[in-house]
């Protein structure tokens, strides 16, 4: 009798595990929980969503545009998977979303699921008033950047002239402007006028571009014109100068003095004539038209400045070089 006691007790833990494996796990309610460092966002503007809860598999739909959670049930809505238990956004369209986070755990075999769900409203503003390109984009054939000079002042330069099918026609000051915006939901206005892509607008004078955002603040720029400055007259011993144009670099020319065989090209005095206000500088040395001596036994580089009346940080420059044969 004693025997078979002691032989039941010592099989007794064997059948407690044996009953034990057979019993199912039981599946655990997972805990959906979000932080981010704020709620207000620039669009573009990287939100960091950092999963503080507990689940076996997260995903995230942040309310926008193809991710609303409210519609993934109907289809066409997706969200992301959570790796690590960070996830980074960026929002393309000012708005306020409702950002769902869904927290899943599952059986082995994924027979059976619990989910829970958290939300957190991210509000997306758009303040952007940056201009990201400008430019005449029809100068005959060919398109003209506008350079930033500075945070409020763009500068476009254009020719005098270009070389075009053998001819060399003048370029108006009337030309169209294509500007790119940061933001597709800023507003521009060009001197107080809807901005028009098909538009010539007059650029002799500064034109005022105002960008007022989404967000209804307003940033205004100018944009100046100067004209690539060149040599009206060149002569060399009374002897004009041939001007040779680049047909794509228009700031680059070339100029030939055809002189006398025996000339001496090394005590030459140039003569001039420039619009009002440029000046004419070989290696950072100012030229003055029937007064500075030049040797001119090499090819020699003037660099023809204009400057904006009362701005000296609006500067075009041309480079011609001239050669004596």
């Amino acid at each position: 009798m004693n025997m078979k006691t002691v032989n039941i007790f010592k099989i007794l833990p064997f059948f407690v595990l044996l009953v034990s494996a057979c019993v199912e796990e039981e599946l655990i309610m997972p805990v959906a929980s979000v932080e981010v460092s704020k709620t207000v966002y620039g669009i573009n503007e990287s939100v960091v969503f950092n999963f503080t809860g507990q689940a076996q598999q997260v995903a995230i739909f942040p309310g926008d545009n193809t991710h609303n959670y409210d519609l993934f049930e109907s289809g066409g809505n997706t969200g992301f998977v959570v790796n690590k238990g960070t996830f980074s956004y960026a929002y393309k369209q000012p708005g306020t979303y409702k950002v769902v986070v869904v927290a899943s755990n599952y059986s082995e075999g994924a027979v059976n699921m619990l989910k829970d769900t958290t939300s957190v409203m991210i509000q997306v503003i758009d303040d952007d008033v940056t201009i990201k390109s400008l430019s005449c984009p029809r100068v005959l054939y060919d398109e003209i950047a506008a350079v930033s000079v500075n945070e409020t002042d763009w500068l476009v330069c254009l020719p005098q002239r270009v070389l075009f099918r053998g001819q060399q026609p003048n370029i108006p000051s009337t030309q169209r402007l294509a500007v790119k915006l940061a933001s597709d939901s800023t507003v521009l206005l060009v001197d107080g006028l809807a901005f028009s892509a098909t538009k010539n607008y007059q650029l002799n004078n500064p034109l005022t571009l105002s960008l007022t955002a989404h967000a209804g603040n307003v940033m205004k720029y100018t944009l100046y014109m100067l004209r690539l400055p060149e040599f009206s007259v060149f002569k060399l011993n009374g002897v004009d100068g041939v001007l040779t144009r680049s047909e794509f670099n228009y700031d680059k020319m070339t100029m030939t003095v055809t002189l006398p065989a025996g000339t001496d090209k090394t005590k030459l005095v140039p003569e001039f004539t420039l619009s009002q206000g440029q000046e004419v500088f070989v290696n950072d040395m100012l030229i003055r038209s029937a007064v500075s001596e030049i040797d001119f036994s090499m090819p020699v580089v003037f660099r023809i400045r204009n400057t904006y009346p009362d701005k000296s940080y609006l500067i075009a420059e041309t480079e011609v070089t001239v050669s004596v044969l």
